[in-house]
C-alpha cells in the first residue's frame, strides 16, 4: 500500500519546471505569455529556476520578430532548436552579453557536471535536480554584426521568447514545449518614467 502512494509523489517530483524572473530594480515573474516590462538603461538580470530541467531556449531581438509567435501557434523550427542554436562564448556569465539574432536561439543550459554553463557561477541548488541560476545583462551582442550594444545606445524595445523543452528523442530533438513566455522590455532613462 505504501508504495502505491509513493509513486505519484516520485513521479511528480520528476515533472519538469522553469521559471523565470527579469530583475532591476524589482523582481517580475513571467507567469503570463505575454509581459510588457519598462526599465533604465543599465544592468538587468534573468533568474530562472530550473527543476528536473538542464536549460532554456531564448530567441532575443531588437525588432519585433518575435511577434510571430503566439501563445498557441507552432514554431515551424521547433524540433532543430538544437541545430538552430549560437556558439555560446560567454562562458559563466562573463561578459554579461545577451545574444540578439533573427535566425539562431541562444541555449541557456546548467549541468554540474560539465565544465563550464551559460550562466553566472553562483548558482542556488534546491534540493534534488532543481536549482536557480542567474543570467545578468549588460549590453547585447548582435550575432550578425559581431558588435556590442549599449543600453544607452538602444533606441527600440527588446523583445524575447523563452521555451523550455519537455520531451526530447533519443537523438535529442526536441519533441514538446513545456513553456513559453514573451516579452517586450521598453528602456528609459529616469527622466522619461
Amino acid at each position: 500500500m505504501f508504495l502505491l502512494l509513493a509513486v505519484p509523489v516520485i513521479s511528480f517530483s520528476q515533472d519538469k519546471d522553469v521559471v523565470i524572473r527579469i530583475v532591476q530594480n524589482e523582481s517580475v515573474k513571467l507567469t503570463d505569455f505575454e509581459t510588457d516590462l519598462f526599465m533604465k538603461k543599465k544592468q538587468f538580470k534573468v533568474q530562472v529556476m530550473l527543476d528536473h530541467a538542464e536549460g532554456v531556449y531564448v530567441f532575443a531581438s531588437i525588432r519585433d520578430s518575435v511577434y510571430r509567435f503566439t501563445e498557441n501557434s507552432p514554431i515551424n523550427d521547433f524540433s532543430y532548436l538544437n541545430l538552430l542554436e549560437l556558439r555560446e562564448t560567454d562562458t559563466f556569465n562573463t561578459n554579461k552579453e545577451l545574444n540578439l539574432s533573427e535566425t539562431g536561439w541562444s541555449y541557456w543550459s546548467y549541468n554540474d557536471s560539465l565544465k563550464w554553463h551559460s550562466f553566472n557561477r553562483n548558482t542556488v541548488g534546491i534540493g534534488n535536480k532543481r536549482v536557480v541560476c542567474s543570467k545578468y545583462i549588460k549590453e547585447l551582442h548582435d550575432v550578425a554584426t559581431d558588435k556590442q550594444i549599449k543600453f544607452k545606445d538602444l533606441k527600440s524595445p527588446l523583445y524575447l521568447l523563452f521555451i523550455a523543452v519537455k520531451e526530447y528523442d533519443e537523438t535529442g530533438k526536441p519533441l514538446k514545449e513545456l513553456m513559453r513566455r514573451k516579452v517586450k522590455i521598453t528602456f528609459g532613462n529616469k527622466d522619461d518614467e
